[in-house]
């Protein structure tokens, strides 16, 4: 992964659990990170300066990661409509995993998890082979 990421966003709006993505993202070489409490944050920061990938809880005040992951995968104002997207969630239920897919995330992941476990999910996300080109998303997207 360190060649991959030099700059990443963390969307989350517990200060321990940032602290922790912080933690994985800078074991695996992110040069910058930037850490944010909701999905109106990132999508400010990542409007100016972008991304290598986005790590984002899915309930948080003011814009939450499912409608966040609806604004970057329609390209608003300039922001990298592929940008690779990790959903963590504290939600359970049967529906929650293909609904998150279904927006676009690249990789889904439930609360509590592992430090190793959140590293397997930021390669398996920044290993997508969408990377790079356009993709669709939602009732007609096309599995990559």
């Amino acid at each position: 992964m360190t060649s991959k990421v030099e700059r990443a966003v963390i969307i989350e709006d517990c200060p321990e659990m940032r602290g922790l993505i912080h933690m994985a993202l800078g074991s695996c070489g992110a040069k910058e990170i930037i850490e944010v409490g909701n999905g109106a944050e990132a999508i400010a920061v990542l409007k100016v300066k972008g991304a290598d990938i986005a790590i984002m809880d899915w309930k948080m005040e003011v814009m939450d990661g499912f409608e966040c992951t609806r604004l970057i995968r329609a390209g608003i104002e300039g922001i990298d409509p592929v940008l690779p997207i990790v959903l963590l969630t504290a939600q359970r239920g049967p529906d929650n995993e293909a609904d998150a897919y279904a927006i676009g995330v690249d990789h889904y992941m439930e609360k509590p998890f592992s430090l190793r476990q959140l590293n397997e999910g930021l390669v398996i996300a920044l290993s997508r082979p969408h990377i790079g080109r356009k993709r669709a998303y939602g009732s007609d997207a096309t599995a990559t």
